[in-house]
């Protein structure tokens, strides 16, 4: 069975729900807000809400992770993320 090629929209969702998900495992209790706003070359942008204050090893943890992850995805795809942990 042919493999559909997704839109560049849709493989953007496909994307950004697999960085929500590695954001969960590392911090279920994180908010996750997604923007599809287009500054410059960005195709979309995802910030972290922390619980409670993390200690600072799990906080690093998280945005390395969540980093490493954005650029795979601009490597793999040319799609441009920026992913942000606020505090």
């Amino acid at each position: 069975m042919p493999r559909k090629n997704l839109s560049k929209r849709e493989l953007l969702e496909v994307k950004l729900s697999e960085l929500t998900d590695l954001v969960k495992d590392l911090s279920p209790e994180a908010r996750v807000e997604i923007a599809f706003t287009h500054y410059e070359d960005e195709d979309a942008s995802i910030d972290v809400y922390l619980p409670a204050p993390l200690p600072e090893e799990d906080v690093l943890r998280l945005e390395q992770a969540l980093g490493e992850r954005c650029n795979e995805i601009l490597v793999e795809t040319g799609l441009f993320i920026v992913g942000a942990v606020q505090d």
